[in-house]
């Protein structure tokens, strides 16, 4: 399912390290087979796999499984990095924008965006360097980094403050959205038009994600100047 993924990743080093076209075409081949793991902690593979390709080209290893490798890091580590990004983190940054909202802070949502692309990129970036250092040494990944004792930690962090928001929602008010709405006619009218907008970028070849970050912003606006 990540295959194709890991073989794009994988494709400028195999280009570089097998410069004769015939074993360039195999090796990029080889890691079109099954892959499917956490998507953050896949980088740890693919630098711990690019180090044992370089490894193979230069000689110093040159019988090690790549495939093997892959096949028996990726499903603990998909595991593992379900529970702390999807089942810590993420909950974690959501709980704590909410609790942004309530308290009247119009710029949680940009919190959430910072909070969580710092941690999940810094690790990204991070698992690349340990998984090629280590050459997929799970021992040493484990040692560095403590997602299961994070995770906790997270989860603690989560539940606290979703007490809290649950105990301040009797005398929660919107007080940071101004007392200015449209008609219900021209609210209707302006957001059909928008979607005319929208079908017609779309149709000329528009990015959807941009659109959809376009839209968000759009509807901020709306949001904070009080007319939706």
């Amino acid at each position: 399912m990540q295959s194709l993924g890991f073989a794009y990743a994988m494709e400028p080093v195999l280009r570089k390290l097998y410069p004769e076209q015939k074993e360039f075409s195999d090796r990029l081949k080889l890691h079109m087979n099954y892959f499917n793991t956490q998507p953050y902690l896949a980088s740890f593979i693919l630098g711990a796999v690019v180090g044992i390709e370089q490894d193979r080209v230069e000689g110093r290893n040159a019988v090690t499984d790549v495939q093997g490798l892959k096949t028996a890091l990726m499903a603990p580590l998909g595991a593992l990095g379900d529970s702390f990004f999807w089942g810590s983190l993420k909950p974690m940054a959501a709980v704590i924008t909410v609790a942004l909202v309530v308290g009247g802070i119009w710029w949680a949502p940009l919190f959430f965006l910072l909070f969580y692309n710092l941690w999940h990129i810094g690790l990204r970036m991070s698992l690349l360097f340990v998984g090629y250092r280590s050459r997929g040494d799970a021992v040493a990944l484990m040692s560095r980094y403590r997602f299961t004792g994070w995770a906790r930690q997270f989860k603690l962090i989560s539940l606290v403050v979703l007490g809290g928001i649950v105990g301040a929602l009797p005398v929660w008010r919107p007080e940071f959205k101004p007392e200015f709405r449209l008609p219900g006619i021209q609210l209707a009218v302006l957001g059909m038009a928008f979607t005319i907008i929208l079908v017609a970028v779309l149709r000329r070849g528009g990015s959807p994600l941009k659109l959809m970050l376009a839209l968000a912003v759009f509807c901020l606006v709306l949001a904070m100047a009080g007319v939706v």
